[in-house]
């Protein structure tokens, strides 16, 4: 028998007729009681008539009293745990190798080698593909280091360095999909193999190019100097091995993957590759996480598993990266997709606030982090290297892994099936559970099911409650133009969304206990009344808080900043008809804000930004007529275009039409040239009664992004010659506007073009907690 959930005539009439004769009062207050169950039955009232009557009613109540306490004591025990996980995690992220006093010892890591490599490499500056920092600077340095390590590797080993500089092209499925196209761009390719040569090889890649505007030392020359230091100490050690270990310094990561795509689909040694390793960066510093791994091939977990000192790894991580909710890719696309290569993607993930920034600079990555990185990648290759499996990796794609890291103590892996086996196992557990429950002779009534159901009715109500709540609040803070408050206070969204949720779901069900449990509601009430005025107390103060604008977003204290990411863009824009008669010509500043508060922040500090100048849509060109650098237009909703004079770059782009044929199966095949900086972005939009039907560019079938038209991302190293290629549009209706409209953006990234005395001058006027990334681009747009 359930313990009594009495009605609350019954506790009335029990409390003030405890002076009664007991025999004849009893009818009489049943027959009361009775009367007023209808109270309990909102929900289960059935099962509120199962309940210990007039002559236990003390013990009820303090029964009541009791699972109030326990309540109470619940609820504390919850938040002491919460607290302790999120102590133990964050303790776990911090907890680094402690500095070993011997280091530096033949066949170990020497985090100190590899930071004087990061050093230099950051000392360049930004390194972008095509300038000169990049192609060259970076490339002599890179290779004088790996030929004092030849020069001092044992006899038992053979190096052989080789820079490649491949031309190609390919599309990807990636911001709503593109297409790229690169030339005579630069890798650094070193192959570390045993004397008499290796049939398999395993690939260690990392990338030296840099975004513009950033020293990029996390991202990524952090990795290159691991994989300097890595092939020191396996190129000096006096252990034979069993297969070639491939280290490539790609230097044209940062424009969308194409170094690797040049090398994995090019280079000779890409037959060698059985297995990756891909180190990336997320952030700044830190613990590198394995956040990818496969496709299949399980037998690359469990080396990383067996042969890592320093393991820290999450599948959950995977899942959402490869969901694509993260506006973000990795070399691993590339050699798992064009190379059909199994691999271990690796990515340094602390203070991404700083990740693509000034201030991604070498003095923020601790030396304990690089001698943690270090340490991995030798051991994983090491055993790689040296592994039986490598050399038939074929033979073990049975399935991809569940793996996680225990506080970063050691990892737990196992087959995704064996998982799946867990979960049906849980769930047919609960299942009997449940059904046993159902079966009991006591249990075998319509209550006891309706009540169930209650239950877990109440419980859905009250998660979808708290979600809603939550989502009122950041809507109505969002209108107020407070977004974003909690970016530079974490614990800002603990104290307004988590505690309002939590508060939520104790609403829900303490309402719940009110109409069901009637007479205990008074002493439950007292230890959830407390609990809920905590809560709402803690969520109403940040919510003022908040609303008051006490908390901004952005910070500058140079121990931990986190900017606001501002683009600039100098451009010159000119519109030509049909005819090439320029129709439109304007000149500005277009400035884009990489996060939801916009211009909101920017406005008090530089007024001629603001709402009046907001750019409008070219409804007749592709991509609105801007020059997007890339295709992420459908992430931008609002940018703002101020008016300047025109640029003139010393080495303007050319674009030019070479020829237009009319084919055969009735097409028009439309010849281009293009010469110009570094970076150039293609953009073409087809008209009402044409198709884009193929063109030179990727596998020869053209891919539309978001939006509908068609966007080429393309790059050229040193000494490139000019970009020719063509299109073919099948005209299915002749209209008297022409075909096809194209443009193309010049983009100035480095050197003497990348500025403008009127971009340096508004740069000025941005805060010191904004980042403000600027250069010059110019846009020609044709109609044919």
């Amino acid at each position: 028998m359930e313990w009594g959930s009495e009605s609350g005539a019954v506790r009335r009439y029990r409390i003030g007729g405890e002076r009664r004769d007991g025999p004849a009062a009893a009818p009489q207050l049943e027959r009361e009681a009775l009367a007023h169950e209808p109270l309990a039955d909102a929900c289960g009232g059935g099962g509120a008539r199962m309940r210990k009557r007039s002559g236990e009613g003390s013990g009820g109540a303090s029964r009541g009293a009791g699972t109030g306490l326990s309540e109470a004591r619940a609820t504390l025990g919850l938040a002491l745990y919460l607290l302790a996980l999120r102590a133990l995690v964050q303790l776990s992220l911090q907890q680094l190798v402690v500095r070993r006093a011997a280091v530096g010892h033949r066949g170990e890591f020497d985090a100190r080698q590899a930071r004087d490599y990061l050093e230099h490499i950051t000392s360049i500056g930004p390194r972008t593909t095509g300038s000169p920092e990049n192609e060259i600077l970076t490339v002599r340095y890179l290779l004088e280091q790996i030929k004092l390590i030849e020069v001092q590797s044992n006899s038992l080993h053979r190096i052989s360095v080789d820079v490649q500089r491949p031309t190609g092209s390919f599309s990807i499925d990636f911001l709503g999909g593109f297409t790229s196209y690169y030339d005579n761009i630069t890798n650094v390719v070193v192959k570390l193999e045993p004397s008499d040569g290796a049939q398999h090889a395993v690939l260690a890649n990392c990338h030296f190019d840099s975004v513009a505007n950033s020293p990029g030392a996390s991202d990524d020359a952090v990795s290159c100097s691991v994989m300097l230091e890595v092939l020191r100490v396996l190129s000096t050690s006096s252990e034979a091995l069993h297969h070639a270990v491939i280290f490539l310094f790609n230097g044209a990561e940062e424009n969308v993957l194409q170094a690797s795509h040049g090398f994995i689909t090019q280079h000779p040694w890409a037959s060698l590759i059985r297995a990756f390793i891909n180190l990336e960066a997320a952030g700044v510093g830190g613990k590198e996480l394995v956040f990818q791994t496969g496709p299949e091939n399980p037998w690359l977990v469990q080396a990383y598993v067996s042969a890592a000192k320093h393991p820290f790894a999450s599948v959950v991580a995977q899942e959402v990266f490869q969901s694509g909710i993260i506006p973000s890719d990795t070399d691993f696309r590339i050699y798992r997709d064009f190379g059909n290569i199994p691999g271990i993607d690796l990515a340094f993930i602390e203070n991404g606030y700083i990740y693509h920034t000034k201030y991604d600079t070498a003095d923020r990555i601790l030396t304990d982090s690089i001698q943690r990185a270090g340490d991995n990648i030798l051991a994983v290759l090491k055993y790689l290297a040296t592994s039986d499996m490598l050399a038939s990796s074929s033979k073990y794609q049975h399935g991809n892994m569940v793996f996680f890291d225990v506080l970063g103590l050691f990892v737990i892996a196992y087959p995704s099936r064996v998982g799946l086996i867990i979960n049906y196992m849980v769930v047919m557990a609960v299942a009997l559970y449940l059904g046993k429950k159902l079966l009991q002779p006591q249990n075998k009534t319509a209550t006891y099911t309706k009540d169930f159901f209650c239950g877990l009715g109440i419980t859905l109500i009250s998660w979808f409650t708290s979600l809603v709540t939550v989502l009122i609040i950041a809507v109505f803070i969002s209108l107020i133009g407070q977004s974003l408050s909690w970016y530079n206070h974490f614990y800002v969204s603990v104290c307004l969304y988590g505690t309002a949720a939590v508060a939520k779901i104790i609403f829900i069900h303490t309402l719940a206990k009110r109409f069901h449990y009637v007479i205990n509601f008074i002493y439950l009430a007292k230890s959830t009344k407390r609990t809920m005025l905590t809560l709402t107390l803690v969520c109403t103060i940040a919510f003022l808080l908040v609303c008051s604008g006490t908390f901004f977003p952005y910070s500058s204290n140079p121990a931990s900043p986190k900017p606001k990411r501002v683009f600039l863009q100098h451009m010159t824009r000119t519109f030509h008809d049909l005819d090439g008669h320029v129709v439109k010509r304007d000149s500005g500043i277009w400035i884009n804000g990489f996060d939801y508060t916009g211009m909101s922040h920017i406005t008090p500090h530089i007024p001629e930004i603001n709402d009046t100048i907001r750019a409008h849509c070219e409804e007749n060109a592709p991509l609105c007529g801007f020059p997007w650098y890339l295709p992420v237009h459908f992430l931008i909703r609002k940018n703002w275009y101020l008016p300047a004079p025109e640029v003139s770059p010393k080495e303007p782009a050319h674009f030019r039409l070479v020829s237009k044929e009319q084919t055969p199966w009735d097409s028009v095949k439309l010849t281009f040239e293009a010469t110009g900086p570094s970076h150039m972005s293609f953009y073409v939009r087809t008209h009402k009664g044409s198709t884009l039907s193929q063109w030179s560019l990727g596998n020869g079938t053209p891919v539309t992004s978001k939006g509908g038209d068609y966007f080429v991302f393309y790059s050229h190293g040193l000494q490139a010659s000019a970009w020719q290629f063509w299109i073919e549009v099948q005209v299915l209706e002749e209209q008297p506007e022409g075909v096809v409209t194209v443009a193309i953006a010049a983009h100035y990234l480095s050197g003497e073009d990348k500025r403008s005395s009127q971009l340096d001058a508004l740069k000025e006027k941005f805060p010191d907690w904004t980042f403000p990334s600027a250069w010059v681009c110019t846009y020609h747009l044709f109609v044919f």
